[in-house]
C-alpha cells in the first residue's frame, strides 16, 4: 500500500455519519483536538445544529449535511457538499445505524428493510461515494461500525447480526482487495461491545416476541452500564494512525469470536443463550 501522508493531520478533513451523538461526535471531538476539518452528517436535524454549534463555539471548523445514510443519492451529496465545502475527504467514519429491536420472524418485514437499509446499505454507500476521491487523491482511511454482534451471533436480533456480520466482511474483503492493487486507502472496522450512547432512544419499550423483548432490556441495560463512548473514540483514532483493521475495544469480549470458531470447527452446536459466560449478549453501539 502506497501511503502519501498521515490521514490524521491537522488541516485534513473527515466524514462522520451519525456525528450528531454518541460514538461519532466523540471521534470528532478527538480528531478536532488533533487539528482536523470534520463533516458532520447526521439524519437528527435539530440534534446536529446544536451539536455543531456547541463545537463551532469552541472553535472547531466543522460542516454539517443532514443525510439519510439509507439514501444512495443523500450519501453522494454528501460527497459532493464535503469536496465542495472542503475540497477533499481523508477520513470517513461510516458510523450511522440502528439497533433494530423487533419481531424479526412474525413481526412486519419492513424491520428487516430499515436495518439493512441503513446498517448495511449506508455503509455500501458511504463507500461507493467516498472510496474514488481518496484513491484520485493519494490518501484515505474508511472506518465502518460493526458490533461484536458482527463476529458472535446474538438471540432475538435478526436483523441486527446479519448487517453487522455483513459490516465486517465487506471491510475485511475490502481491505484485502486495496491493498492487493497498492491503493492508498486503509480500512478498519469497529466491533465494540456496549457503549454508553442514545442508541435505544428510538427503539420500541416493547418489543412482541420473548427473546426480542429479553435482548431489549438486555441491550438497554448493557448500554447503560457501557463503556464511555470517548474511549472507544480513542481506539478508533490510534486504528487509523496505525493502519489497523481489527477495532475490538472490550478486551474481555475478545475470545467470544474465537471461541465461536472453535465450535464451528469441532462441529459443535451453539450452546442456548445465557448458560455460559461467553455467550452474554456482546452488542456494539454507535
Amino acid at each position: 500500500m502506497t501511503v502519501v501522508g498521515n490521514v490524521i493531520a491537522p488541516g485534513n478533513v473527515a466524514v462522520i455519519t451519525g456525528g450528531a451523538g454518541g460514538i461519532g461526535l466523540a471521534v470528532a471531538e478527538q480528531l478536532i483536538e488533533r487539528g482536523m476539518r470534520v463533516v458532520l452528517a447526521d439524519i437528527n436535524a435539530p440534534k446536529l445544529h446544536a451539536t455543531a454549534g456547541r463545537l463551532t463555539e469552541a472553535g472547531a471548523d466543522i460542516a454539517t449535511f443532514v443525510c439519510d445514510t439509507a439514501s444512495e443519492g443523500s450519501v453522494a451529496e454528501l460527497a459532493e457538499y464535503t469536496l465542495a465545502t472542503y475540497g477533499a475527504a481523508h477520513l470517513v467514519f461510516n458510523n450511522a445505524g440502528i439497533a433494530g429491536m423487533g419481531d424479526a420472524w412474525n413481526g412486519p418485514i419492513e424491520l428487516w428493510r430499515k436495518v439493512v437499509d441503513i446498517n448495511l446499505f449506508g455503509v455500501v454507500h458511504g463507500i461507493r461515494s467516498f472510496l474514488p476521491i481518496m484513491n484520485e487523491q493519494g490518501l484515505g482511511h474508511i472506518v465502518s461500525t460493526a458490533s461484536m454482534a458482527g463476529l458472535v451471533a446474538m438471540p432475538g436480533a435478526a436483523p441486527y447480526n446479519a448487517t453487522k456480520h455483513a459490516v465486517v466482511a465487506i471491510s475485511e474483503g475490502l481491505r484485502i482487495e486495496l491493498e492487493s492493487t497498492g491503493s492508498p486507502v486503509g480500512v478498519s472496522v469497529l466491533c465494540p461491545g456496549f457503549v454508553q450512547t442514545d442508541l435505544m432512544d428510538a427503539e420500541p419499550d416493547h418489543v412482541d416476541s420473548p427473546m426480542g423483548e429479553l435482548m431489549n432490556e438486555a441491550v438497554a441495560s448493557g448500554i447503560a452500564e457501557g463503556m464511555p463512548a470517548n474511549d472507544v473514540a480513542t481506539e478508533v483514532v490510534d486504528a487509523v494512525d496505525t493502519n489497523r483493521f481489527w477495532i475490538l475495544t472490550h478486551a474481555d469480549m475478545r475470545e467470544r469470536p474465537v471461541e465461536r470458531m472453535q465450535r464451528a470447527a469441532t462441529q459443535t452446536n451453539p450452546p442456548m443463550p445465557f448458560d455460559e459466560a461467553d455467550t452474554a449478549p456482546a452488542d456494539g453501539q454507535n
